[in-house]
């Protein structure tokens, strides 16, 4: 209660200090009895700027003065105040007939002067407790010798445009928020009806300039399209260009097999000529010396016709280039620079401890074995884990060896099988499935080796890696038709063809629901759901760490990891799941060719060179 009286002092110090001047002017007329005429006439300018109302310019009347210092009439107060809180109310029934309403929560509003904010904590009640300026009322006093005019109990609505005050709200404008009275709004009305006009125009202007505009970008899209079209022109041509250099590439590697075909072939009947010419002579002095001399040339035709298409073509879209392996170039060092694991550890029980393990491995085989003509794919048969199966290509049969001693003590054959090239096993029925490329199927036989039937109803074209499915079903490399079969191993009837973008599928392993393909024409590991849904694939062309050329051959570990024969790059590439790298076996030394991985339930991994005629053991 005590800040009230203390503005009042403040306020009404500041005001005489002002009025000062103007009171002891008219003190000293008085004193000199001048008439009051004369006072009037030389004080009224000087004191019109201290009387006059900041909102309606006229003299204040029922002045109040605001915290600010800034002083208007009471009525002006309230219709500013009015003015600027009406809402309409929801129940208008149209826009010409709007009721408005003031609002209830009004607590603050800003001086039309200097915009400062004014707290009312009784709403629009509070302006009534706005002081009185008593000084100004003296001035009226003794300007007009009487008391200044006092403003009515009622609140007026003053109109925005003539000024005329009436007790009740007549018309406000939503748009400039001004009230108005009922002369002063049709007049208003008419003003927005030319605004209208002028709306009405400024949209045609508007839409002529949108039409310019879409014109405009139309024309820029067609620069554009015309522009992109000469681009893609000259993108064609120069790959048209590359195009025929690498078909004229290719038609000259396929001229020189041709010609080196044709020679061959010439060789060989010439052979065969004289061959038969000396069986027809008879015995003499010279046999031995012929004898020799046939068996030299022999051994040098075999190994022209063992060498000649073995050379893999490989082509890299991204440099539009086309290569040939013909052995391994890998050439990086060995990696071994994880520590060699305690004799406690135990690489079945993680993830992580199995890639330990075989980081810590050593690159070189501790068994080397000579005498595979060719091998292929290799694998143990569940039924007697005591033998070793090797698909020999060039001798047209299956190597069967006794493990402990890696001794030949069968072979397994048929007139019908040209090229076993890999090896699959049925443990429920204790069936061996060998994949024939150049019988283009699948042989099926028994445990004890006698032949029973072909794998698959359909045709398939150069048949390459095969596996067993979960519930055994047979899994086949179509190599030629580049996709992926899973056949019932009973009948032959096909149950999914996985095709995803396949390009010469040449292996194939089974890890759970998984199926993991070795896409050697893309260089990349591939893994399929039985329904061949893609789930993932790593790799690509090249000879760093986890590239590719030519993925001939992969298979699984009882965890899960992949083994992925790297043929172009003379290594095998060992892979967690997920395809992280985890060791690269070979390094430049022991291949030249993988064709065949096998991995045993006790981590020994087996492979086969078919380049080398060997099978290692690491």
């Amino acid at each position: 209660m005590s800040a009230k009286p203390n503005f009042v002092k403040r306020q009404h110090s500041e005001l005489v200090t002002k009025t000062r001047p103007v009171l002891n002017r008219l003190t000293s007329l008085q004193a000199k009895r001048e008439p009051k005429k004369v006072i009037r006439e030389e004080s009224l300018g000087a004191l019109d700027e201290l009387v006059q109302c900041g909102i309606c310019l006229e003299r204040l009347s029922d002045p109040r003065m605001l915290p600010c210092q800034h002083t208007f009439c009471l009525t002006c107060l309230q219709t500013h105040l009015i003015a600027k809180n009406l809402k309409v109310k929801a129940d208008a029934p149209s826009m010409d007939q709007m009721k408005l309403g003031l609002s209830h929560d009004i607590k603050r509003f800003q001086c039309p002067v200097c915009q400062k904010e004014i707290a009312l904590e009784k709403g629009f009640d509070s302006l009534e407790d706005l002081p009185k300026n008593l000084y100004i009322d003296s001035l009226f006093k003794l300007m007009d010798g009487g008391e200044s005019p006092v403003s009515p109990k009622v609140p007026d609505y003053r109109c925005a445009k003539c000024k005329t005050a009436s007790q009740q709200q007549e018309h406000v404008c939503q748009h400039c928020m001004q009230v108005f009275c009922e002369v002063c709004w049709n007049e208003h009305i008419s003003e927005l009806d030319s605004n209208l006009t002028l709306l009405a125009k400024q949209i045609d202007e508007s839409e002529s300039r949108l039409k310019h505009k879409a014109e405009n970008f139309s024309t820029r899209c067609d620069q554009l399209n015309h522009t992109v079209k000469e681009t893609a022109e000259q993108k064609i041509l120069h790959l048209k260009k590359m195009e025929k250099l690498v078909l004229n590439e290719l038609t000259s590697i396929k001229d020189e097999g041709a010609v080196r075909y044709n020679n061959i072939s010439k060789s060989i009947l010439e052979l065969k000529d004289k061959i038969k010419y000396n069986m027809r002579e008879g015995r003499n002095n010279n046999k031995i010396t012929t004898y020799m001399n046939l068996h030299r040339e022999t051994a040098k035709l075999l190994d022209e016709v063992y060498h000649f298409g073995e050379a893999r073509l490989i082509f890299d879209p991204e440099s539009f280039k086309v290569d040939q392996d013909t052995e391994g170039v890998y050439n990086d060092l060995e990696d071994n620079a994880a520590a060699t694991p305690s004799k406690t550890d135990n690489p079945f029980e993680s993830v992580v401890a199995m890639a330990k393990h075989y980081r810590s491995r050593s690159s070189v085989p501790k068994l080397v074995w000579t005498k595979c003509p060719r091998p292929g794919g290799l694998g143990i048969p569940p039924w007697d884990t005591t033998k070793l199966l090797i698909a020999a290509m060039d001798s047209h049969n299956i190597l069967v060896l006794d493990r402990s001693r890696f001794k030949l003590v069968d072979r397994i054959s048929h007139p019908d099988m040209l090229c076993p090239s890999a090896l699959a096993f049925s443990n429920t029925r204790k069936e061996i499935f060998a994949s024939d490329k150049w019988k283009h199927c699948v042989h099926v036989f028994s445990s004890e080796g006698q032949y029973l039937r072909s794998a698959c109803n359909e045709k398939l074209s150069c048949p390459d890696g095969i596996a067993m499915g979960p519930n055994e079903e047979l899994i086949v490399c179509d190599t030629g038709n580049d996709r992926v079969l899973v056949l019932d191993s009973a009948s032959g009837a096909v149950l999914t063809n996985i095709g995803n973008k396949l390009h010469v599928p040449t292996s194939v392993a089974v890890y759970g629901a998984n199926v993991i393909v070795a896409d050697t024409g893309n260089h990349r590991i591939k893994i399929f759901t039985m329904n061949g849904g893609l789930v993932g694939e790593f790799g690509c062309l090249g000879r760093n760490r986890g590239q590719f050329r030519s993925a001939e051959v992969v298979a699984v570990d009882c965890l899960g990891f992949i083994f992925v024969g790297d043929a172009g790059n003379a290594r095998i590439q060992v892979f967690q799941p997920d395809g992280t790298l985890v060791k690269i076996i070979g390094s430049g030394k022991g291949f030249r060719w993988v064709s065949g991985i096998y991995v045993t339930p006790e981590l020994d991994i087996i492979a086969t060179d078919c380049k080398t005629r060997t099978l290692l053991v690491f």
